[in-house]
């Protein structure tokens, strides 16, 4: 069995194009999310920041839609929930994880 090398993404890489981030990828321009809100926690800064740290470029496009069928805050999510619920509770200032998953 081969391993197919993974590599991480390289911050000089990403194309900015007004709200939407892509990222070439294979030879295509592939997208990388969409930061609309102005006034969501989860800022383009954070999410790159997040992205380039915890994720390989090879397992974020196996994942996000169109190929994969996950919300690229989802793959982020999944793989670093701390992260996530950090980012909630400091723009709500409450217990994110009570008041997401309701009461225990």
């Amino acid at each position: 069995m081969q391993l197919i090398p993974t590599a991480g993404f390289d911050k000089k890489l990403f194309i900015i194009s007004g709200d939407y981030v892509f990222y070439p990828y294979n030879g295509e321009r592939r997208f990388v999310g969409r930061f609309k809100y102005s006034k969501s926690p989860f800022t383009k800064a954070k999410f790159l920041k997040e992205l380039i740290a915890n994720h390989t470029v090879e397992g974020y496009f196996s994942q996000v839609s169109p190929h994969g069928n996950k919300a690229p805050l989802d793959i982020l999510r999944e793989k670093n929930e701390d992260w996530y619920f950090d980012i909630i509770e400091a723009f709500c200032g409450k217990d994110a994880r009570k008041f997401l998953n309701g009461p225990a």
